[in-house]
């Protein structure tokens, strides 16, 4: 196996609140307190800044937010029922309105009360929407945790978490 594959595979399999960055414990927050009032958010960032780890962490600390365990789709085409759900994270999603309506309409259907959307650009489409970046001070804490993990980043002057863990060819 790969080193990619293989920390992807840990990432995703020990992911935890404590790991995440300064900037994605705000958004987690303005994330909480939007799904709090309303069913449906949009977290939206550049590729690379965090937000599908994210949803990872947000998976296995499902018990931290109060609403009941959390169903993950990578893609809107794998949304299907889970009876112990009721909140469902669909990510890649495209912005353009028709695609997250799609979304939010298979969701319904298959009975997810609250459903967080992760696309890139902003959600063309009424609904709270939350933007994550990332900082100088997140990429250093981020690459602190790779060393830890026996993952040392292949950048040093990133412009996002991918170049952290994929080889850039000259």
């Amino acid at each position: 196996m790969n080193r990619l594959v293989s920390l992807l595979n840990r990432l995703r399999s020990e992911a935890r609140w404590e790991w995440l960055s300064e900037s994605q414990k705000s958004v987690s927050k303005q994330l909480l307190d939007f799904l709090r009032v309303n069913d449906t958010v949009n977290l939206y960032g550049t590729h690379g800044v965090g937000k599908t780890f994210l949803a990872w962490v947000w998976l296995r600390e499902w018990q931290r937010f109060g609403f009941g365990r959390i169903a993950y789709f990578p893609f809107a085409s794998l949304i299907t029922p889970n009876e112990r759900c009721r909140f469902a994270i669909v990510d890649n999603l495209p912005s353009y309105r028709e695609g997250i309506r799609d979304a939010i309409r298979q969701c319904r259907i298959c009975g997810y009360e609250r459903i967080l959307l992760i696309t890139v650009h902003a959600a063309a489409d009424q609904l709270p929407k939350v933007r994550l970046d990332l900082t100088e001070a997140d990429i250093e804490q981020i690459s602190e945790r790779l060393r830890r993990l026996g993952f040392p980043p292949y950048s040093d002057q990133p412009k996002n978490l991918w170049e952290l863990v994929v080889p850039i060819l000259p």
